[in-house]
């Protein structure tokens, strides 16, 4: 079977970590193999965000084994994404280089907004009844995604700091299951969950789905309790299975029929949440889906890959949005991108850069000047922390920070503490994006669209020759200084810059 035709969704979770191999057939995913560890990278980060030595081990051999299936497979062709957990780690760079090493895969890490509109991809992706309202609840080992919707994008995403490892440690801490730590626990969650009970209110749902292996886990247990019910957890079995955790008062007398044995020790943080969201938002029965984020980050992958098969782009909307919420001037944005991805496309091959780099900088030329909605005194920064803060819907975290650091340095003296702030292997990309970010705000300045007939763009690994008419210059001359301080200024990211006149 030709690799290829392959393609690798790996889910990095904080209770396991999954990998799913699927063929291509007929624009279609076939999965023809999965993995799964339950690495519960929750249960080793330490209050302070330190990751304890033997679960970052655990992670790593993991991870190795992942690297060896997916020997082969194109790397355009693989997505990994990493979740709360790794959001919360305290150095997280560290970390994140070890495991791209490890898996030979660049790694994303994902906001909980994104993760859920990835869960409801993968879910609503393998339904019989696509077009029936649902709200989807995804436990996982460090967060909960409750996402609600009819068609192929949710129209409700939210992620709750809730999940069966980091409830299991905070409620029922030294293994000590009691109905007090239960009443506790559950008060707190429904809480926190009034303001989604709302939203809920204006999108009603028709059908409840669990996903994730502690839906999977309790469904299981629910039918070895009560065979002849219908398929599925209902709240009231929910609460035969909470009486009978809470009468076995403590994690290693939990005896449940259809428990695993490597759920065992985190399923009564998962119960607890379910127990608590499920009477928070009237669920009286939820069924269990076998689908989750792994395959909602396959199918998205393949989407990126083949726009032909996009029924909707998230990420086109999300640009959209923002570029009308702040009030874009869209004429200078096109003046911008034009001018970068020209540069891009001649120099891509010298500089190895991909198509999904090509795409971050059209994204950050497009998004360029959301600050000046705040300001216009220093812009530059605030468009830098928009792009950081803001939710994007089909924008990791990790590209997030590249776009937040474009934006940021667009303009001025470049700081390379931004960049250095950035994962180790984005470094270097982002300094060339960045290099023909700057040249293009650079020549769009006048906002004018008078442009010169002949431009070369010439690269190496560290210089960039740009090659323009010599009358064009003369007759620009305010773009003509500006070229020669932005030679100036890249020097600070020990990168060469050359403005060349060339006669007619």
């Amino acid at each position: 079977m030709p690799k290829r035709d392959l393609y690798a969704g790996i889910d990095l979770g904080s209770n396991s970590f999954h990998l799913v191999v699927a063929r291509r057939e007929h624009g279609e995913l076939r999965q023809i193999d999965e993995l799964k560890d339950m690495v519960r990278l929750a249960g080793g980060v330490d209050r302070k965000g330190r990751l304890s030595s033997t679960v970052e081990r655990e992670s790593l051999d993991s991870l190795a084994r992942f690297a060896e299936r997916i020997q082969g497979i194109p790397e355009s062709h693989i997505r990994a994404v990493g979740t709360q957990t790794f959001r919360r780690l305290k150095n997280a760079d560290r970390f994140l280089s070890l495991a791209e090493n490890t898996l030979t895969a660049p790694i994303e890490i994902i906001s909980g907004r994104e993760e859920a509109r990835l869960v409801y991809r993968g879910v609503w992706q393998g339904m019989a009844n696509q077009a029936t309202p649902k709200l989807i609840l995804d436990v996982g080992g460090g967060s909960t995604e409750v996402v609600a919707g009819q068609g192929e994008q949710p129209v409700i995403a939210e992620s709750l700091p809730f999940g069966c490892v980091g409830m299991t440690q905070k409620y029922f801490d030294g293994g000590k299951i009691t109905a007090k730590r239960w009443h506790r626990g559950r008060e707190k969650i429904m809480a926190d969950a009034q303001s989604l009970k709302a939203q809920l209110t204006d999108h009603p749902w028709e059908q409840a789905i669990g996903s994730s292996g502690t839906a999977r886990a309790l469904v299981a247990m629910a039918e070895e309790l009560r065979p002849l019910q219908p398929a599925g957890l209902s709240l009231s079995v929910l609460q035969e299975i909470k009486d009978q955790l809470i009468d076995a008062g403590h994690i290693d007398a939990i005896t449940l029929s259809g428990l695993s044995e490597r759920r065992r020790p985190v399923i009564v943080g998962g119960a607890l949440v379910f127990d608590a969201l499920m009477t928070a938002f009237e669920i009286e029965h939820l069924t269990a889906s076998k689908f989750a984020l792994r395959e909602g980050v396959l199918y998205d992958l393949l989407e990126r890959l083949d726009p032909s098969l996009r029924h909707s782009n998230p990420r086109a909307g999300t640009v959209k949005a923002m570029m009308e919420r702040y009030q874009c001037d869209q004429a200078q944005a096109k003046r911008v991108s034009d001018w970068a991805l020209m540069g891009f496309d001649q120099v891509a091959d010298e500089w190895s850069l991909s198509p999904a780099a090509r795409e971050l900088l059209h994204t950050a030329c497009q998004l360029h000047e959301v600050g000046l909605s705040i300001a216009h005194d220093q812009y530059h920064l605030h468009s830098g922390y928009i792009l950081a803060h803001a939710d994007m819907p089909g924008f990791s975290s990790t590209e997030q920070q590249v776009l937040a650091c474009l934006a940021n340095l667009q303009r001025a003296k470049p700081d390379p503490d931004r960049v250095d702030a950035l994962p180790q292997r984005l470094r270097p990309i982002t300094i060339r994006l960045l290099m023909l970010m700057r040249l293009a705000v650079a020549l769009a300045r006048p906002r004018g669209d008078d442009r010169p007939d002949a431009i070369t763009w010439v690269a190496d690994e560290h210089q960039l020759t740009l090659r323009l008419p010599e009358s064009w210059l003369r007759s620009h001359p305010l773009t003509q200084r500006d070229l020669l301080v932005e030679a100036e200024q890249i020097k600070r990211l020990d990168q060469t810059l050359h403005i060349e006149a060339v006669s007619a």
